[in-house]
């Protein structure tokens, strides 16, 4: 796309802007008069023009002013807008929601304060079983040469299976071989324990080595591979924005947030761990069937660690300083509350 400069750039934010308030088509002469623009409606209306020709607007109608394109909503995300900061009575009212004692419940509440106050439908993510913490490794003893492996982490109470010992050990044994387990592993992520980092931190357990391999052999079979699970919210307020009043352009909206493996793609597509919001919109989702929504997403951390993903999905005609400020917020937030618990 051809760089924009100067009264070009000027008149793409104005009709972005005014388009965003209205969900209506921008004439030149309208533009010209709300903004106090000091050209002529002739100059707007041929500066528009090329806008449309360079792919920045489009005209819906021939008789009908311009809407942006996703092209025209990249230029001005990247470029035109400014992240508005959340009001201090705002930020304190999302906090007070944010009431969990637990990870899902937390991640539950961030959904649903974003969906509330954007007006928009919400996803999240909570906490990747790979990404937890280990705090405490419990070997409950079921006889003399078998016990149940259960690892506790900073986000829940996980049930292992069944481990067996190579020779028999005594209760107080069994007790005495978890508090050692877990002085050695407690604080680190579950995807950092690998065989060879658990020979190598577990070390004076080595006489138990078969209830090591197995612990490993559980790390690596069913917890690494498990995802955080999805959380959506406000799918309803999709259908108050004029774009969807028709149904059949809401429903392959709707349809694709009740999916959980779309979810899951829609958040996982880029992978990314910083702290930065990111702004997808429209034709470059993954989803097909999101071509006239943006999505609005960051990442939360947790003991500075990446660990799940919040988001808004709206119609590409959204007030992009205002929610980028908002997912942002709620990222920081949300990761704060989780440390707490």
């Amino acid at each position: 796309m051809v760089e924009l400069e100067g009264r070009r750039r000027q008149i793409l934010r104005v009709v972005i802007d005014d388009y965003i308030v209205t969900a209506e088509p921008v004439g030149s002469e309208a533009a010209r008069q709300r903004h106090g623009l000091d050209i002529s409606s002739a100059t707007v209306r041929s500066e528009m023009a090329a806008l449309e020709e360079l792919g920045y607007l489009q005209q819906p109608h021939h008789s009908a002013g311009r809407v942006p394109t996703d092209h025209g909503y990249r230029v001005y995300v990247d470029s035109l807008v400014t992240e508005e900061q959340v009001p201090p009575t705002e930020r304190l009212r999302i906090r007070r929601t944010l009431t969990a004692t637990e990870f899902d419940e937390a991640v539950e509440q961030a959904a649903r304060a974003l969906a509330v106050i954007t007006e928009c439908a919400s996803v999240a993510t909570t906490p990747q079983l790979a990404q937890q913490v280990v705090r405490h490794l419990h070997l409950i003893p079921l006889g003399p040469r078998h016990a149940i492996a259960v690892i506790v982490t900073d986000a829940e109470v996980v049930e292992g299976k069944t481990v067996e010992f190579e020779q028999p050990i005594t209760s107080e044994e069994c007790d005495r071989l978890s508090q050692e387990i877990s002085r050695r592993i407690a604080g680190r992520p579950l995807i950092d324990l690998t065989d060879r980092e658990l020979a190598t931190v577990i070390g004076q357990a080595a006489h138990h080595q078969r209830v090591l391999d197995q612990i490993g052999r559980l790390l690596r079979e069913r917890f690494r591979r498990l995802p955080g699970r999805v959380r959506t919210e406000g799918q309803a307020n999709i259908l108050k924005q004029p774009e969807f009043q028709d149904a059949r352009r809401a429903q392959p909206v709707l349809s694709a947030l009740e999916q959980v493996e779309a979810v899951t793609a829609l958040l996982g597509e880029d992978g990314s761990t910083s702290r930065e919001v990111r702004v997808r919109i429209g034709s470059e989702n993954v989803l097909g069937e999101l071509r006239d929504c943006t999505v609005v997403t960051a990442t939360y951390h947790v003991a500075g660690r990446a660990a799940g993903t919040i988001g808004v999905v709206g119609p590409t005609r959204m007030r992009y300083g205002r929610v980028i400020g908002l997912v942002r917020f709620l990222a920081e937030s949300l990761g704060d509350t989780l440390e707490q618990l």
